[in-house]
């Protein structure tokens, strides 16, 4: 069986010598780039992230059977081109949920020092997902008072979107969707903005999610953006207004990458029907290979999320590479900017 892997998954290559139950498998690794229809010829499993688009386009009449991304979103593929072509595919969501909270309450922290965010302030949480649910736990744990909202869960605590609008911060953890009950694009409009008593918003969901041209237009708004509409080739202008600015890295932590990877993993054991006791042998083998150590427990102290992740050094990088940039950034200049995020581990709970 031929596989591709994009080269960007991280540590995927060094570890599959070491499991067991592979040796049928021809992995073939490449960039990103380098993944096209021509590339694909015979090939009938495709391990991506979300800078390969999956559509009609690249598979047409390929022999692709199963395609796996090491994302925890899904916008980058057609899904129902999959589903009726009967291409199986997978996903990782959750796997970069600490560290996206990480960005967060660093990103608040950061407001607190520069006087933009007292700690008896409220944060308002539009999405109650892996991510939404992880940063209320921590803001809980730091003592900042915080409400949440998700149409979709009927739980007790969580509000209506009034509320939300009321908090002094409104931090964005959506999926980009269009045509289902409460579509998420362009959520953030002029409409949303005329009522709004909140003065600062953070995205790190997606950026379409924003109408971008509304917070130009409002002027008013302290803006901290990790997505943007149209990357890799974001409006220079709102990165130049945003407070902070990075390129698409929330989730870049290395614990963040490994769960993806490792999320793969299991995907590609269950899609070649490995029993039992091989898959209990190569968990053992993954567990021993990245022996993962990281913060335990949410801090006490949101500063301890600054000194973890300066998220005003990664966006000062990020616009100083883009400052000579006109009208929209280059694609080269977006992923190289990328490609440079600081390393960091996530905080988690046990």
């Amino acid at each position: 069986m031929k596989v591709i892997v994009d080269k960007g998954i991280k540590q995927f290559a060094e570890l599959i010598p070491l499991l067991y139950g592979l040796d049928e498998i021809n992995i073939r690794y490449l960039d990103s780039f380098e993944i096209t229809r021509d590339s694909l010829d015979d090939t009938e499993v495709l391990l991506i992230r979300s800078t390969t688009k999956i559509n009609s386009d690249l598979l047409h009449n390929s022999a692709i059977k199963f395609i796996g991304s090491a994302t925890a979103g899904f916008d980058h593929i057609d899904t129902k081109y999959l589903d009726q072509n009967d291409i199986s595919w997978c996903y990782s969501p959750g796997c970069n949920s600490s560290s996206v909270v990480h960005y967060v309450m660093s990103s608040i922290g950061y407001l607190i020092e520069s006087n933009f965010f007292n700690t008896n302030d409220s944060v308002g949480i539009i999405g109650y997902g892996k991510v939404g649910s992880k940063l209320s736990s921590a803001l809980n744990e730091v003592g900042i008072k915080n409400i949440s909202y998700d149409p979709f869960l009927d739980l007790e605590n969580l509000c209506c979107i009034e509320d939300i609008k009321k908090c002094k911060l409104i931090s964005l953890h959506i999926p980009l969707t269009r045509n289902n009950a409460f579509p998420t694009i362009k959520m953030i409009d002029d409409i949303f903005l005329e009522k709004l008593e909140a003065n600062i918003l953070i995205n790190t969901s997606r950026g379409e999610v924003v109408d971008e041209s509304s917070l130009l237009r409002k002027n008013s708004l302290i803006y901290i953006s990790d997505v943007w509409r149209n990357e890799p080739t974001p409006s220079k202008d709102i990165i130049d207004y945003s407070l902070i600015s990075t390129p698409h890295i929330a989730g870049h932590s290395h614990d963040g990458k490994i769960n993806g990877t490792i999320n793969l993993l299991h995907e590609i054991f269950d899609y070649l029907g490995h029993d039992k006791d091989i898959k209990i042998a190569n968990l053992k083998v993954i567990k021993r290979f990245f022996s993962l150590e990281h913060i335990s427990n949410y801090p006490k102290k949101i500063s301890d999320y600054v000194k973890t992740f300066d998220i005003y050094k990664e966006s000062n990088h990020f616009k100083s590479v883009c400052e000579k940039e006109k009208d929209n950034i280059s694609e080269i200049t977006f992923i190289k900017a990328r490609s440079q995020h600081i390393y960091r581990r996530d905080i988690t709970p046990q």
